[in-house]
């Protein structure tokens, strides 16, 4: 039940959350329980919970105006008095300060949280709709009231999952009303079979899924008029609401399948989107999409894109970068060089020592090293120049909003971190950049680690900066030998001292100790970083300590080669201690021009 205009100042009459449970039986009939009733106790809780979660996630002056019309839609889907929005008004101030207990505590015990969230999901896909657009700090906002609830986030993702479906198929095809009951009918009957309880509650037109076991199951006969609103789901049928949706998901053209770029742009050669085959199955279109990025190919087949990617489920919709094969080739080929030469060196006890003090101290570079950087320095450089042009290619791409209005979150190791780099610090530069990205994560980023270059990103990002560095990636070091060391280090290397809620640094030298690494232990890092990945490769034993099973068995990277002939093993606190000193006492000094400029 959605409300067409302001409701006045005087009380208003408890909300009815209509909980019906069906039960399959031989007549699939539905049994419903009497509805339960949602005092102005809880509905102004509930409205207070998202005035203080916006409050701590978006309290930014560029967010102000979708603050204050995120909260008047909720204020009004709940049915309270006007008077209440001043109160909300308060309490998204960033100088507020209170905590959520009390206010989750209430909303317990009157509700199901998980009616709650479905509702949220159900109120930003409206005003989806209504706009043309599904924000990313709308889908932030509920991930965070989830987790504030206690409440596992794929279940929000099974909600937005639901509604897509549904918008998809009202998209793809603009059913008659005998249709419309037809694949009803079939739907409740296929599905009342495979389920044994299922709960369906509604709150002003959002309708709550239950669960069972633990696992969320997908609406029963839910019309589109319950999940967004009666007269947004009349307008689907509509030449308008038909165009409307296409924008959401991006649908006018092809989106961004087979994205090609046509028309050369500066220096860039190749730029081409393509996506992944979905790992669950399915063809309706999601509520959000993944972008992946590359750092160095070893070939030009489609399996060189795809293969670091193949643990990655993050989304129902994924897609890669296809950039400047030629150069990224030529570049993986010149990595390969080196590492096979310091792996022979280091056979040799040629760098017995040099690798040590060398390499990971920094204070001298073998010479026999130096020798062969211009195998490297000439690729190296190039691709960096042309990141730099993806980038800001693809957030031209972006903001355009070929995609759809759908929140994106780009990943990228390496140069494909390059590329992002670029891609936000081009977004921020330009109006209406807010509201598109919802996360980044940016793994051995060769780019600046300056603080201030990395908070131009907030306006940007509505969820989360992920940068994932390791401190014994000595391939990065040596990169950057020849390039005038950035004010605030190099990304990849450390840390970022950005004091932001959405800054989130990742120490993985646990994982990677030298660049080339970041491919082959792709899979392992999304998951140290909190990206979804597919179950079947991340298996834990029951008896076995986490990394032990991820390590136990993987074959030796070049690095690990290289550093272990000399290098005794030792425990995991004194591996780190050591690496921590030495490294942190690197300083480079150098005088060429650097491609960052």
């Amino acid at each position: 039940m959605t409300s067409s205009g302001d409701t006045t100042g005087v009380e208003s009459e408890p909300m009815e959350v209509d909980c019906s449970i069906m039960q399959p039986t031989d007549e699939t009939e539905d049994k419903y329980t009497e509805p339960v009733v949602l005092s102005d106790a809880a509905k102004f809780s509930c409205a207070a919970l998202c005035a203080l979660s916006l409050n701590h996630l978006f309290n930014n002056e560029w967010d102000e105006t979708f603050n204050r019309q995120c909260i008047q839609r909720v204020v009004t889907y709940l049915q309270l008095p006007q008077q209440v929005l001043q109160t909300m008004y308060e309490l998204m101030k960033a100088d507020f300060c209170q905590g959520c207990d009390a206010y989750i505590a209430l909303i317990k015990a009157e509700a199901n949280l998980c009616s709650i969230l479905h509702s949220l999901v159900a109120l930003a896909v409206n005003q989806g709709f209504i706009l043309g657009e599904y924000d990313a700090r709308w889908r932030v906002l509920i991930q965070y009231m989830s987790r504030q609830m206690q409440v596992d986030i794929e279940l929000v993702e099974t909600f937005e999952n639901d509604i897509a479906e549904k918008l998809s198929l009202q998209h793809e095809h603009q059913l008659t009303l005998e249709e419309e009951q037809g694949a009803k009918s079939r739907r409740i009957r296929t599905l009342a079979k495979r389920y044994a309880w299922i709960s369906l509650a509604t709150i002003g037109g959002g309708a709550l899924v239950g669960v069972t076991g633990g696992l969320a199951a997908p609406f029963i006969g839910a019309g589109l008029g319950s999940l967004i609103g009666g007269s947004a789901a009349m307008a689907l049928g509509s030449t308008t609401g038909i165009a409307v949706v296409g924008s959401l998901f991006g649908a006018a053209g092809a989106g961004l399948t087979g994205f090609k770029m046509h028309k050369r742009v500066g220096d860039i050669e190749q730029f081409e989107i393509k996506e992944f085959k979905s790992p669950t199955g399915g063809y309706s279109k999601p509520l959000h999409i993944s972008i992946a990025i590359h750092g160095w190919l070893s070939d030009e087949t489609d399996e060189s894109f795809i293969k670091p990617w193949t643990g990655l489920e993050h989304s129902k919709e994924q897609y890669y970068l296809c950039y400047e094969s030629r150069y990224l080739v030529e570049l993986g080929k010149a990595m390969e060089y080196i590492y096979s030469f310091a792996v022979s060196m280091a056979t040799q006890e040629a760098l017995k020592y040099t690798i040590l003090s060398g390499i990971i101290s920094a204070i001298a570079w073998p010479s026999s090293l130096l020798a062969l950087s211009s195998v490297i320095d000439n690729p190296w450089g190039v691709c960096c120049r042309r990141a730099v042009q993806v980038g800001k290619q693809l957030a031209e791409i972006l903001l355009t909003k070929t995609h759809g209005n759908r929140p994106v979150t780009l990943i990228g190791y390496s140069l494909g971190a390059r590329v992002i780099f670029y891609c936000l610090r081009e977004m921020s530069t330009r109006n209406c950049c807010e509201g598109i990205i919802q996360d980044v994560v940016l793994i051995g980023a060769p780019c600046s680690g300056n603080r201030q270059e990395w908070s131009k990103f907030t306006k940007v990002v509505a969820g989360r900066i992920v940068n994932g560095y390791s401190r014994s990636d000595w391939l990065l070091k040596f990169l950057y030998r020849t390039l005038s060391m950035p004010s605030g280090g190099v990304a990849g290397l450390q840390k970022i001292p950005l004091e932001d809620r959405r800054m989130c640094n990742v120490d993985l030298t646990d994982i990677v100790l030298g660049h080339s690494e970041y491919p082959q232990k792709m899979t392992q890092i999304l998951d140290k970083v909190g990206i979804k990945t597919i179950k079947a490769h991340m298996r834990r034993s029951q008896t076995q300590p986490y990394v032990q099973v991820l390590t136990e068995n993987l074959r030796q990277t070049k690095s690990e080669e290289c550093l272990s002939t000399f290098v005794p093993t030792p425990s995991p606190s004194q591996h780190f201690t050591t690496s921590t000193s030495s490294l942190d006492s690197l300083h480079i000094t150098s005088f060429a021009s650097d491609p960052d400029k």
